[in-house]
């Protein structure tokens, strides 16, 4: 009688060659103009532009796999321990070759980067008495940074995929008709997912919200949901009724 049992299952699991990934240790200058690529150190390789976030990254056979929000993979036409050459998103082989200028180490350290269009990082505060007809209307606003990140695909300048990385805010409001507490409470951007569409929803950041206008009936504010990398935003009005009803329209 033959014995039945289970046949293992075989593990497809591509070996990482590691190394190959040794030897992308280091930092990469561009062949031809010199400028600094990236610095390739352990499992991840950095970026100089302040915005790009590191990545993790694997070598396996000929291709260089990059782990970024939507993972992306590069053919290596070369590589050996000074000379790397890879096939970038338009098909142009990008030739690199490794530096032992250790002062190179210095353009890594990031340096925080103004960004005109959206809010990052910096607690804003308004403070505005509003004065219309018998009523003086006091309003506050309070932008607030949070650690939350919203990830942004961009193409640099050598043809490869990074993640730009940009914190989303908590925007507190308040408004207050003498001593009295009409509405006191912290946004964030899911609370106007009824108004803007979901695959925004999830690209973009609550940048600010602004006062707009005030009339002895309501007060309207602005919030502002910014796409980073783009000029593209939603303005959602949020209107609040000195008897405390909160109504939205974009």
């Amino acid at each position: 009688m033959a014995s039945c049992g289970n046949t293992p299952e075989k593990n497809n699991t591509p070996t990482e060659d590691l190394e190959a990934k040794e030897t992308i240790q280091g930092i990469w200058v561009d062949e031809l103009e010199g400028n600094c690529v990236f610095r390739a150190k352990g499992d991840t390789i950095y970026y100089t532009d302040s915005l790009s976030e590191p990545v993790r990254f694997h070598v396996y056979a000929d291709t260089l796999y990059l782990e970024s929000s939507h993972p992306t993979k590069y053919h290596l036409n070369k590589l050996s321990d000074h000379v790397l050459r890879f096939v970038n998103n338009d098909g142009d082989e990008i030739s690199l070759v490794k530096s032992d200028d250790k002062s190179l180490v210095s353009l890594f350290e990031k340096i925080k980067k103004s960004i005109g269009h959206i809010n990052q990082g910096e607690l804003i505060k308004r403070d505005s008495i509003l004065s219309v007809g018998d009523k003086r209307l006091h309003a506050y606003v309070q932008v607030n940074p949070t650690t939350f990140k919203v990830y942004h695909q961009s193409v640099n300048d050598d043809g490869v995929t990074v993640d730009h990385a940009y914190f989303d805010n908590i925007i507190h409001i308040a408004l207050y008709d003498g001593a009295r507490k009409v509405i006191n409470r912290d946004y964030r951007k899911k609370d106007f997912s009824a108004h803007v569409p979901k695959e925004y929803i999830d690209k973009c950041i609550l940048s600010d919200i602004i006062i707009e206008k005030a009339t002895p009936e309501e007060v309207t504010f602005v919030a502002i949901l910014s796409t980073p990398d783009t000029y593209t935003s939603y303005h959602i009005n949020i209107v609040v009724g000195i008897d405390g009803n909160v109504k939205m329209s974009v």
